[in-house]
């Protein structure tokens, strides 16, 4: 990792970006990458469709440049300049010939900012024109650029696909430990996207996904804002476990610091079924408070952070199963299990069976690995005490599995 440079140091590069023609799906990769990570959006005012604006930052800066002197544009650049900003100025068409680019460059030239021109995807035969045409002085001129009308395909016949985008959105980093994570990586590395998995390095031995992976303490938001700054990411994917409140956290603040694109994915929660017997409770705590009242001979899989909150039971005997082993203190009597899922209802049962367990205490994680644990209880009889998800983080994209993550990146970046 690199530290982040701090805002003011060096020149801000503009990316002049044409818009067009074409609907917004039809941007190039590298175009929609550069809004979608921009701190200032300068654009032509009534030129630029929606759709294209609302691919920039909830706190990047927009500026609407129709009527504005080059002056005044500069100096937002300038403003932007002094920020750390990464600038997009959105021209509808083609930018090399947009009439108001060579000013801008020289103007650009002028002031000893860096800038490149990105031109837009043409559009293709199928796809849906342009909902705002570029002004153009020169009706001629525009006539002349503009594309040809496509045939319309005969009924029996398929549209012609749009190409593939040739170029890359940015590093993406996956806040993983969970099986969604894994095959996202996995998923993402086959597609040749360049991919970090972060994991907490709370496990001793992880099992590790395909490419780049970064295994540590992620130093808060403030540490992940600046690595995000540092390795230029395009999008942020917490795939976290449904209970890592505090990672979620921290990523949601980071990625609002920066501006980067955040995606949570949370597998569906459990459901009880027939012959479930749930006690539904809102965190460990009232768990604990609900095994000490009612029951002698719970088996705990909460985590091993969960079983801190039944440390003060003196009466019951418990079977404590983790991953890894806990921390802090513990029940009075207990048999540690360490073991990671899936696991099997057999398996299960005959667990259950042989340790006399008459309570399952779970925390409604949803997904496979410990699935088949709520069948083994289910068919023994034995009750379950639930523990319910934390809330769900407000204005936060949010999918429930691999596949719905795998088209957020398709619509943000195209697809590979």
């Amino acid at each position: 990792m690199t530290p982040a440079r701090p805002p003011g140091a060096g020149n801000v590069t503009v990316h002049l970006v044409g818009v067009g023609p074409g609907p917004v799906d039809l941007l190039t990769v590298r175009a929609t990458r550069l809004i979608t990570r921009c701190g200032t959006c300068l654009h032509e005012s009534g030129a630029i469709a929606p759709e294209v604006l609302a691919l920039c930052p909830a706190t990047a800066r927009v500026v609407g440049t129709s009527g504005v002197s080059p002056a005044e544009v500069m100096g937002e650049v300038r403003g932007a300049h002094a920020r750390g900003d990464r600038v997009v100025l959105l021209l509808p068409g083609d930018p090399s010939q947009h009439p108001a680019a060579d000013e801008v460059t020289r103007a650009l030239d002028a002031e000893g900012s860096s800038w490149d021109l990105v031109p837009g995807l043409p559009a293709t035969p199928g796809a849906d024109p342009a909902p705002v045409t570029p002004p153009d002085p020169d009706p001629a001129s525009a006539a002349s650029r503009a594309p040809a009308p496509a045939p319309a395909p005969a009924p029996t016949e398929r549209p012609t696909p749009a190409p593939m985008p040739s170029a890359a959105p940015g590093r993406i980093l996956v806040l993983g430990g969970t099986g969604e994570a894994d095959r996202l990586a996995d998923l993402m590395v086959t597609a040749g996207l360049d991919v970090v998995t972060s994991l907490a390095g709370k496990v001793a031995r992880p099992r590790l996904p395909r490419g780049e992976v970064w295994i540590g303490d992620v130093g808060g938001p403030e540490g992940l804002a600046s690595w995000l700054r540092a390795n230029d990411v395009s999008a942020v994917i917490d795939a976290t476990h449904p209970f890592a409140t505090d990672v979620s956290d921290v990523a949601r603040r980071a990625a609002r610091e920066v501006g980067t694109p955040l995606l949570r994915v949370l597998r569906p929660p459990w459901e009880p079924r027939d012959g479930d017997e749930w006690i539904r409770v809102a965190d460990t705590a009232a768990a604990a408070r609900c095994v000490r009242e009612r029951f002698r001979r719970p088996m705990l899989t909460v985590g091993r952070r969960g079983a801190v909150a039944f440390s003060g039971d003196t009466r019951g005997s418990y079977l404590i199963r983790c991953a890894e082993p806990p921390t802090g203190p513990l029940p009075h009597r207990y048999l540690l299990m360490l073991d990671r899922g899936p696991f099997g209802v057999d398996s299960e049962r005959t667990i259950m069976a042989r340790h006399r367990i008459d309570v399952l205490v779970a925390r409604n994680s949803g997904g496979e690995s410990t699935a088949a644990t709520l069948q083994a209880a289910r068919e023994l009889r034995i009750p379950v005490v639930m523990v319910d998800r934390p809330g769900a983080t407000p204005g936060t994209d949010t999918v429930t599995s691999v596949d719905d993550a795998a088209l957020w990146l398709v619509r943000r970046f195209g697809s590979r």
